[in-house]
């Protein structure tokens, strides 16, 4: 710690001195059920767009809700992952072939709304992250 006019600054090592972290398990891919979700801004190439986080209940963590943003579909003849980015169409609704389209049509839901409560199967992406199964 070092002191600067009172206040109190953290001094972090260089990289060249830094350690290799603890490696922390994931938790693995199991049926969740969705207690709430958001939405979140999240700026791409210097533009603000919103993504859906949904909050789940996970059985192997006990002492907080897992975020999950994305969702494995099936999208003609392939299974497609995308982020669940909440797109509009012309008409002011979720844009139909989009990832939130195809999760809520999957669950037979017409609206963002009616998620909660519903339990969902999930999957790993290939970043080894929890994305719902929707396929």
């Amino acid at each position: 710690m070092h002191q600067n006019n009172g206040a109190i600054e953290e001094i972090k090592p260089e990289f060249d001195e830094m350690e290799i972290g603890e490696n922390k398990p994931q938790v693995e891919p199991k049926k969740v059920v969705i207690e709430k979700y958001r939405k979140e801004p999240v700026t791409i190439k210097g533009k603000e767009t919103m993504k859906l986080i949904l909050e789940v209940k996970h059985p192997d963590v006990s002492d907080r809700l897992v975020d999950i943003s994305g969702v494995k579909y099936q999208f003609g003849d392939k299974l497609k992952t995308a982020g669940l980015w909440l797109k509009q169409d012309n008409d002011g609704k979720l844009l139909y072939n989009s990832a939130v389209g195809n999760l809520l049509r999957f669950l037979k839901k017409g609206k963002v709304k009616e998620l909660p409560g519903e339990q969902v199967e999930t999957v790993t992406d290939e970043k080894n992250y929890l994305v719902v199964k929707a396929y």
